[in-house]
């Protein structure tokens, strides 16, 4: 973007200064561009700042992400002018093609465009990222690209190795483009599983698996064989487990960190891919679900010197996101922030970020040890899991840190005992100990589809029979309208009726009351209700918020809310 664009905000006096010379020093500080930390900790709207940033140039903003541009108008101009040029047609109305474009002062691919396509330009301004998602429509479906490459591939196939086979052109290109497919539909892990009959691909999109592909059976080995070269995985070995991982740039230069397991099954081997990285931080709490009270309790304990917090949900419920949008926001030149993850799922500018390797016994624990003779401030442990790290932990706490980490916990008020029977110390976890968030991911209702409809009355009674708590069961039984939303899907969504996911929260903070709890060993359920009893709402009562906002659907949130 060629814009002074804090100028131009200060200008139109659409941001606390303050607030703006805190995203300029972390636009600095992290090497991005300033409207991403405006728009990402919400300071100023997208549509806003797009509109203020078109105005300043007499051009108009268009969003590209709420609108699905036709095929015959993305011929116009060829996907691969569009990449390099970084523009999307997105509309040919009486001789006038509509132009999104990154730089709209580029007058020189204005013109070329005019020349190559014969149509009056009309340029709009759009944001980087949109551009992004505008080249991804141009892809046809990921069917239509195997067909072609998959015929290519098994006229190869005759007698040759496996070595040769795995690096084979069209093979090597069919999984290129299925990894670069799990990008464009932003999914979380690709599933490669062999059948009787054939291999089935599937894509886990918003938490949920969907079939993308069948193909033939005797491509099975081609594929995994590839893979296994990517991960530096044993060729050669198809009985025993493996693990490996390995990294791939997209067309759009998205670096993405997938772990790979493959797993001998009497069909042959099936190969799960983890995506690790997405390669865009967040900025803001609100973005992540979390409603305004919880940012507002959320950032005032960020603030102290020391402490801990903890995140607590299953596999897959968004923990790390949730830490890592924390440590954006802690991440200043004042601090020094140092973590140990396994795995470093993204890389943060200007925090030292230092990954476990079990096969030489570097550990949490051990990890914990070395990186507190670094002189940190701030600490982030991906996971407490064994009695050493619980403590180390603890103390960190004790010691003059703040200590984020996470728990495999299914509530908030579970993790304490579970700190405790790790080894911590009653003491230690009363005296340091601040805050507890469990949470759930949930899918967002598409809206370019969701439409008003009566709500089921069983569902909502099933909803508040639910809740234990006789006031938040009230509470809860008010708030459901009479009408609720939900998506019949469209070419949006993939006919789904979802698009991307959203959290549900359980913030739990600790008070008098409950230190005194901690110290006298108490249960999870005698915490847990001395919590609601100070204001604390479940993850259920979040969700409930949630529906009644037309953000998710009841069953939704039954689904992931019920173990």
């Amino acid at each position: 973007m060629f814009f002074d664009i804090y100028n131009l905000v200060r200008s139109a006096n659409l941001t606390p200064e303050k607030d703006l010379d805190d995203a300029q020093k972390t636009a600095v500080h992290l090497a991005v561009p300033l409207h991403d930390v405006l728009i990402g900790r919400r300071l100023i709207a997208k549509d806003v700042l797009g509109n203020l940033m078109a105005k300043s140039m007499g051009i108009e903003y268009i969003d590209l992400k709420r609108i699905m541009v036709p095929k015959e108008i993305l011929t116009l101009v060829k996907e691969e002018l569009a990449r390099e040029r970084r523009v999307i047609p997105f509309a040919h109305e009486g001789g006038a093609l509509r132009l999104a474009m990154q730089d709209p002062k580029d007058l020189e691919t204005i013109n070329f465009i005019r020349k190559v396509t014969g149509l009056t330009v009309i340029p709009f301004l759009a944001f980087e990222r949109d551009i992004k998602f505008g080249l991804h429509q141009y892809k046809s479906s990921l069917a239509d690209t195997f067909t072609k490459l998959l015929e290519q591939a098994k006229k190869r196939h005759g007698h040759v190795t496996l070595q040769e086979l795995a690096e084979d052109v069209s093979v090597v290109e069919a999984v290129n483009q299925m990894l670069e497919y799990s990008v464009i539909q932003e999914a979380s892990d690709i599933h490669i599983e062999a059948l009787p009959d054939l291999v089935l691909v599937r894509y886990r999109i918003d938490g949920v698996l969907h079939d993308m592909i069948s193909l033939p059976k005797d491509l099975h080995a081609a594929i995994v064989a590839r893979i296994k070269i990517l991960s530096t995985l044993k060729l050669d070995e198809s009985r025993l487990p493996q693990d490996g991982r390995f990294k791939f740039e997209s067309e759009e230069r998205d670096v993405v960190s997938l772990r790979v397991s493959v797993l001998p099954t009497v069909e042959g081997e099936k190969v799960v891919l983890r995506l690790l990285e997405s390669g865009e931080p967040e900025f803001s709490l609100e973005n992540l679900g979390y409603d305004s009270a919880s940012v507002v309790t959320i950032k005032r304990i960020l603030t102290r010197p020391h402490g801990l917090i903890l995140l607590t949900g299953p596999t897959g419920s968004g923990k790390t996101t949730s830490l890592y949008t924390m440590l954006n926001l802690l991440n200043t030149g004042e601090v020094n922030i140092s973590t140990v993850e396994d795995p470093v799922e993204n890389h943060i500018r200007r925090i030292n970020q230092t990954q476990v390797n079990p096969q030489i016994n570097f550990s949490f624990a051990e990890g914990l040890r070395s990186l507190l003779r670094q002189d940190p401030d701030i600490v982030m442990v991906g996971e407490i899991r064994d009695a050493d790290t619980a403590g180390i932990s603890t103390n960190a706490a004790m010691t003059g840190h703040l200590v984020l980490s996470t728990l495999h916990t299914n509530d908030a008020s579970g993790a304490i005992p579970r700190l405790i029977d790790l080894g911590a110390e009653p003491f230690l976890v009363a005296s340091t100990l601040e805050l507890v968030i469990a949470q759930r991911l949930v899918r967002k209702l598409c809206t370019h589809c969701s439409v008003s409809k009566a709500t089921d009355p069983n569902v909502v009674n099933y909803l508040v029979a639910s809740v234990s708590e006789p006031a938040e069961k009230e509470l809860l039984a008010k708030i459901i309208p009479a009408e609720t939303r939900v998506a019949p899907g469209c070419n949006f969504c993939n006919y789904s009726g979802f698009s991307g996911r959203t959290g549900l929260y359980e913030l739990f903070t600790i008070n008098d009351e409950i230190r005194q709890l901690i110290l006298d060993r108490s249960t999870a359920k005698k915490i847990k209700d001395a919590a609601i009893r100070n204001g604390m709402h479940t993850m259920l009562f979040d969700g409930a918020a949630k529906v009644v906002a037309g953000v998710t659907t009841v069953e939704e949130v039954l689904r992931v809310t019920f173990d």
